[in-house]
């Protein structure tokens, strides 16, 4: 892995707390399972509720996994009163999301000033079988002097 430049101590703290106010991830039961400077990993069960009409994972869901990803990894990086906000994203489907569990990487390729760009991965697991089946490229805005949790507060009433 990459030797980022971490500008808040506390970054793991700040990300996990952000991670924690999606709802849309508490619906689905998305789960951050690591947070390092430049890099998050998150875990999704695949449920009925993640599933479309074929019985394979919602592309919906597979974007809404990729934007996380690159996002939250984009924030390791900010500082302590910056959020991030998504510019654009693209996502390739290599496979169909056949299995048990997802995995998803948001891997930070070029931290910048103001714009950082990441690379998102996802991995769906089906009998101890890894399988990739979803590339992207993510572009994400850094909000100087924006907390996402009085943005959030304020907005949620």
């Amino acid at each position: 892995m990459a030797d980022f430049v971490v500008r808040n101590a506390e970054y793991e703290a700040q990300v996990r707390d952000s991670f924690s106010r999606g709802a849309i991830l508490t619906m689905l039961g998305t789960e951050m399972s690591r947070c390092e400077p430049g890099f998050v990993e998150l875990r999704q069960p695949v449920t009925p509720v993640t599933l479309q009409h074929h019985g394979y994972v919602h592309g919906g869901v597979i974007s809404t996994l990729m934007d996380i990803a690159g996002g939250h990894a984009a924030q390791t990086l900010m500082g302590a009163q910056d959020s991030v906000l998504t510019v654009e994203f693209k996502i390739n489907l290599l496979a169909p999301g056949d299995g048990e569990v997802l995995r998803a990487e948001g891997h930070v390729v070029r931290p910048g000033k103001n714009i950082t760009v990441c690379r998102m991965d996802l991995y769906v697991v089906k009998d101890g079988v890894e399988t990739l089946i979803c590339i992207g490229q993510g572009t994400y805005m850094r909000m100087a002097g924006v907390s996402d949790a009085e943005v959030f507060a304020e907005r949620a009433g």
